[in-house]
């Protein structure tokens, strides 16, 4: 009779001597002025923007 067992990764729990996350780097909210955008295409970038900032 074969048994199968079931392994479950689950979440890592912190401990005292684990490394500090490193901070997720901010968005950015402008682009290179070099970059010459549409009207449409300035306002999804806006969009997101908008969008981070009321996660925040």
């Amino acid at each position: 009779m074969a048994v199968s067992a079931r392994t479950d990764a689950g979440k890592r729990l912190c401990q005292r001597h684990d490394a500090p996350q490193k901070a997720k780097p901010q968005a950015a909210t402008s682009v290179p002025a070099s970059w010459k955008l549409t009207p449409q295409q300035q306002a999804f970038i806006d969009a997101f923007a908008e969008d981070e900032a009321a996660k925040q």
